[in-house]
């Protein structure tokens, strides 16, 4: 590799060369008058005699042999061969080296920051490359020129026309993803599509097997407490799946407390959306050993947030951790008894007020001893202790009372309440009988008074109807006899009046007489 980079024709119309530099161990026979012609950080040490620091000038940045060639080649007046893989490297040993027009007329700085502009900042796979094979040192100086926010500004402005883009960053540097991420979700930028990112970011960096030293682990750590920090807190916003395995991994990693904590906190929130194969996800890969701890705490953190309006989401946890005492029975690893009693006495006590039966744990008790076909009586009775026979329905019960896998004394506790069930159920058939004729009694009597309320009330009427006909008689035969005095009294004013009795005002016979006797007293008086 030293033949390589040392056999080139930078010495050509020249003198010999008069100084040697490494670059990554890569030797390099150069003249110092070319490198001082366009450097003036080297026309500097030169003119200071600082022959020393001329030949350690290139250890403060990460340069390689390769992208080093091309400057120095640059320098004895080759053309600069710009790509996206080696602008920045460029940029920054340009601008170390002081290589600007004021020194040297069309130096190398001022067409770096011209290919970045025109060929790189426009296009976002090209600043996705550049940025791609940078390393810490180098990101170092581009920091110090002030150009990570140029890089980041290009990218976010992009990302908010296209989110789809964030999708395939994977090659990124973390500190560069990281800030663009949390620079997008200051844009509003859809939770989507930065948490689709972030978590293709993980299954990249983190969850993809790789070796297993020191720094792949240190790496790993880093990103995923990186992630912890990106993904959002909102309910439903990250999948259960990624967050166990999340949590899984910022353990086995040992990354800092806030990490895991974040993870476990995401999980409580929406433990009811969580299915029993996430669960699984916790075991150990070599022995399917558990954490009971780690379950038990989250756990706890999400009865810490329930309320009355949750009861739903406690009955489904209930159900999915049943299930999970299934799955963890059935796996393909030999569960230790202490170990299953510890993960059914968690399902017992989540069931325990949120639902009428017990048969899901029935069901995982009944396959572990299937699968544990050689336990002795005592560890079948440890297995059974999580079991709670009156919670059973009778189609368990039915099951369990032919059980030859059950111990003899949990057969007959089955066969007890199964017993209990029976009776319960024909009282509470006879009590329904019991109510029902009641119930026809009561109609019957009710019958009984509403055709009695209907006869009284036909007498009522009847009598009503009645004294209503005698009344209409009475009044009938009262018009009668006034019509019959109306008629005499107007016969008789008739006759009255054809005799000279009666003048146009109305007065009575007996006034009229008693007038004349009057008139003719007055007259022989």
């Amino acid at each position: 590799m030293s033949d390589r980079y040392s056999n080139n024709p930078l010495n050509r119309k020249s003198k010999s060369p008069d100084l040697k530099l490494y670059v990554k161990d890569v030797p390099f026979h150069l003249r110092k008058e070319a490198l001082a012609h366009k450097s003036e950080k080297v026309t500097t040490l030169l003119e200071c005699n600082k022959i020393d620091e001329l030949r350690c000038i290139l250890r403060d940045i990460d340069i390689d042999p390769r992208t080093f060639l091309l400057v120095a080649k640059f320098c004895y007046g080759y053309e600069m061969q710009f790509s996206s893989e080696n602008i920045v490297s460029v940029l920054c040993m340009a601008y170390y080296l002081e290589m600007n027009d004021d020194h040297s007329s069309d130096n190398l700085l001022n067409k770096a920051v011209t290919f970045l502009e025109q060929r790189v900042l426009l296009s976002w796979d090209e600043t996705v490359k550049a940025l791609s094979v940078c390393s810490d040192k180098i990101l170092n100086k581009v920091a110090d020129l002030g150009l990570t926010e140029v890089f980041l500004d290009s990218l976010v402005e992009k990302a908010l026309n296209d989110p789809r883009l964030l999708q395939d960053l994977t090659t990124l540097p973390l500190r560069l993803y990281e800030s663009l991420i949390l620079e997008s979700s200051k844009l509003n930028v859809s939770i989507e599509n930065l948490v689709a990112s972030v978590c293709n970011y993980a299954k990249v960096h983190v969850f993809e097997k790789g070796s297993g030293d020191e720094s792949v682990s240190r790496h790993k750590r880093e990103v995923i407490e990186a992630i912890e920090r990106l993904l959002p807190h909102e309910r439903g916003a990250v999948s259960c799946g990624f967050l166990f395995k999340s949590l899984k991994e910022s353990i086995f990693l040992d990354a800092c407390s806030d990490c895991r904590k974040g993870f476990e906190d995401r999980i409580s929130k929406q433990l009811d959306m969580a299915t029993a194969k996430d669960l699984m996800i916790l075991s150990s890969e070599e022995d399917g050993s558990f954490d009971i701890e780690l379950l038990k705490t989250i756990l706890k953190s999400f009865y810490s947030n329930y309320n009355v309006s949750d009861v739903s989401r406690c009955v489904i946890v209930a159900r999915m951790l049943e299930e999970f005492l299934f799955e963890a029975a059935a796996s393909k690893h030999s569960l230790r008894v202490e170990t299953f009693k510890a993960l059914g006495e968690i399902a017992v006590a989540a069931s325990c007020d949120f639902l009428r039966y017990s048969d899901g744990i029935y069901r995982a008790v009944d396959v572990f001893l299937e699968r544990h076909r050689g336990l002795i009586e005592s560890e079948k009775m440890e297995v059974c202790r999580v079991l709670e026979c009156k919670k059973l329905s009778s189609e368990a019960c039915e099951h369990a009372s032919k059980n030859e896998k059950l111990p003899l004394r949990i057969v007959v506790q089955v066969l007890f309440f199964s017993q209990k069930q029976i009776r319960d159920k024909v009282d509470r058939e006879m009590k329904g009988v019991e109510e029902k004729t009641e119930e026809a009694s009561e109609e019957d009597d009710d019958e009984i008074d509403n055709m009695n309320k209907k006869l009284l009330r036909l007498d009522i009427e009847s009598d009503y109807r009645k004294k209503r006909k005698f009344e209409n008689l009475e009044c009938i035969a009262h018009c009668a006899e006034k019509k019959l005095k109306e008629k005499k009294v107007s016969v008789w004013r008739e006759v009255k009046r054809k005799f000279g009795c009666m003048t146009s005002s109305t007065v009575d016979a007996c006034d009229c007489h008693i007038k004349k006797r009057k008139k003719t007293y007055h007259r022989y008086k």
